[in-house]
């Protein structure tokens, strides 16, 4: 397997060299751009829209505007730059050490005209450094800058844009299991047995389609930019009818990725606020890595995200070219219960975070900075700190007939029953035939928790999570970095997927109920179960000596992690051509590891640590096509040494190669 896969990533690579040596595709533009403004396109910096913007600029000044104004938006100049170079004295005539402009649009002077040569304007051309994957920017849109490809009958702009991925996958070890064992995107290893082999596979994967739209209104008379986004992707579940159980494995279903609209003005004019309302990423999310994996983005391994739905507000301060953005966000909590039922999944989704009526809470401040004015082609560094506060609730629901309802079927629940298991029995309620003596919450002589608790119950536990974040661009390298540290991370892919257990905290357990998200609510008695002078208790009876019977205490598995990534602008750091074949290498290095901590992992999937050691080389063909290797070296460890199944024996850690070869389309 590996001889074919190296034999088919040798002949993709030769491939891949041969198709620039033809001639690049180009679009015919209007004659009067400027070799400025068609470089900048070659380079897939400005599109044909924005030239054609800038080339009907009704005089030369205003088009050299217009591109400035471009420019400040991509990030390649700044506005201290921009204003600097439209306060200057006129252009100097030839031969003078004031710097000049070219113009956007190119005018053809008189002296050509009478058939003398005119001058050709010099324009640096430099291959652009690597961008930081930037999923939450703070530039601010401006009204009118949206170039459409679509204009709606509403009056709104519509943009398109989005990718196509397809690419061959190899991978040495899966994550084991009948649920685990088959997937086409890695998570941590030894979640089940891979039987008697590692469970090396193959897939072809050609479902990661992923299409959005950008919208902007331009109301009259307004100082608000109302701008939107809708994008979605065939990354997500698959369908579960007949008509696909067969062909499933080709089959996904289109899911929303991201769905909100801004609104952007000015305080006094001159500081730009923003209110943001629908499901976008959240705001610990600043940083990813550039993986070509995409599906899974690195989940359990170190790279911390979500999209949420959710209101946010942020504003923006200028000290120079230092921009400094608070931002904060009430978002949808969520907890990604681990014991829901697919059911459960279908209908909603979790429902732990919902029911603790109160909104969680996101906040993250953003500096962003040029390193260096004298670097061409290089964004802008990003310092990020972040943090995340939500609270969940869990609803055990109370016993109305005993006999009906104290069956507990989810492990690791207790049981005390003298009836027989009966399947049909539903998986809710206490544990009831347990007879507990002088508690303090008992009306009687003797309680069960039915009569204890005839209505019911609940507990909760916090979810907090902070980050911090540095994205450095250079003309050399790039560096994004992220740490993070929480509880309850499972829904943010941290932690080792772990979520809460159920801890006595000195608590005598008394028996268990199951709470609307199917997770065991452990009882207990608070002063012990041993009868005052040593006399022996009857069977399933339990003396509490004078203290309550209490629900245990929901404690969030808590853990830490992050990557470090650094990008090489290859063809940069080798003075390529800029306009050559061979303009388009970049080579990715980076590390990630999620770690739960280990004595609290025990009480969960027993996971404390996955780490990934990612190598990947991508060649851009044109702005258009994409052709990328990545290979990834997966390493789990349990908490316990030799607790977790792999390849049928007890083992502490196992380990993935991953290779990963395809092409991007992007649009």
């Amino acid at each position: 397997m590996k001889r074919i896969v190296s034999l088919l990533t040798l002949l993709t690579t030769a491939l891949v060299l041969a198709l620039p040596a033809m001639a690049q595709q180009q679009e015919n533009h209007q004659a009067t751009a400027s070799p400025l403004v068609q470089l900048l396109q070659s380079k897939g910096i400005l599109t044909p829209e924005e030239v054609a913007t800038v080339s009907q600029a009704s005089s030369p000044t205003e088009a050299d505007k217009r591109l400035a104004q471009l420019l400040v938006e991509k990030g390649l100049i700044s506005e201290q730059e921009y204003k600097a170079t439209y306060t200057t004295t006129p252009v100097a005539a030839s031969g003078s050490s004031a710097a000049h402009l070219v113009n956007a649009v190119l005018r053809v002077p008189e002296a050509q005209s009478s058939g003398q040569a005119a001058p050709a304007p010099a324009a640096p051309s430099v291959v652009p450094a690597v961008a930081p994957l930037r999923v939450l920017p703070i530039d601010a849109p401006k009204q009118g800058g949206l170039i459409p490809d679509i204009k709606l009958g509403s009056g709104a702009s519509m943009k398109l844009y989005g990718f196509y991925k397809a690419s061959a996958v190899s991978d040495t070890a899966s994550s084991g299991g009948a649920t685990f064992g088959s997937q086409d995107w890695p998570l941590p290893l030894l979640l089940a047995d891979t039987g008697p082999t590692s469970d090396s596979q193959v897939h072809i994967k050609a479902r990661s389609f992923r299409i959005g739209s950008q919208f902007e209104w331009v109301p009259k008379g307004s100082s608000v930019t109302v701008t939107g986004k809708v994008e979605g992707d065939f990354e997500g579940d698959y369908t579960n009818v007949n008509n696909r159980n067969i062909s499933g494995v080709r089959s996904s279903q289109f899911g929303i990725r991201l769905a909100f609209v801004r609104l952007d003005t000015k305080l006094g004019g001159t500081v730009p606020v923003f209110a943001e309302f629908g499901q976008d990423w959240s705001l610990i999310a600043s940083s990813l890595p550039s993986l070509f994996e995409t599906t899974g983005l690195g989940v359990g391994m170190g790279t911390l995200y979500e999209r949420i739905p959710q209101f946010k507000v942020g504003v923006q301060f200028h000290s120079g070219d230092l921009k400094i953005q608070p931002e904060f966000a009430m978002v949808l909590p969520a907890a990604a219960s681990s014991g829901l039922t697919d059911e459960q999944r279908a209908r909603f989704g979790d429902r732990a975070g919902s029911e603790s009526n109160q909104p969680g809470e996101e906040a993250r401040v953003v500096f962003q900075f040029p390193i260096s004015h004298s670097w061409s082609g290089v964004a802008p560094a990003q310092i990020i700190v972040s943090g995340h506060h939500a609270r969940m609730n869990e609803i055990i629901p109370g016993v109305a007939q005993a006999a009906t309802s104290q069956i507990c079927l989810v492990t690791p629940c207790t049981i005390r029953t003298p009836f027989p298991l009966n399947p049909s029995v539903p998986n809710v309620g206490f544990t009831t035939t347990t007879t507990i003596l002088n508690a303090t919450n008992c009306s009687g002589a003797s309680c069960t928790l039915a009569t204890l608790f005839p209505r019911g119950s609940e507990a909760d536990n916090p979810q907090n999570i902070w980050t911090t974040e540095l994205q450095l661009p250079t003309p050399w390298v790039t560096f994004v970095g992220k740490f993070y540290r929480g509880n309850d991370m499972r829904f943010f892919f941290g932690s080792q997927l772990n979520d809460v257990f159920s801890s006595l905290h000195g608590l005598v357990d008394v028996g268990n109920g199951i709470s609307f998200s199917g997770r065991p609510i452990t009882f207990g008695c608070a002063g012990g179960t041993t009868a005052p002078g040593g006399v022996p208790l009857p069977p399933d009876t339990i003396d509490c000596q004078g203290t309550p019977v209490l629900e245990a205490h929901l404690q969030p598995i808590g853990g830490y992690g992050g990557f470090g990534e650094l990008s090489f602008p290859l063809s940069r750091i080798f003075h390529a051509d800029p306009e050559g074949h061979n303009s388009g290498w970049i080579l990715h290095l980076q590390y990630g590891t999620d770690r739960a901590y280990a004595a609290e992992a025990r009480r969960g999937n027993g996971l404390a640590r996955t780490d990934l050691d990612t190598a990947a080389l991508t060649y851009k063909l044109n702005k258009w096509v994409s052709f990328v290797q990545e290979t990834s070296y997966i390493n789990t460890r349990a908490a316990t040494a030799r607790s977790k199944l792999f390849q049928g024996v007890r083992v502490t850690q196992a380990h993935d190669w991953r290779n990963e070869f395809g092409t991007i389309f992007t649009f």
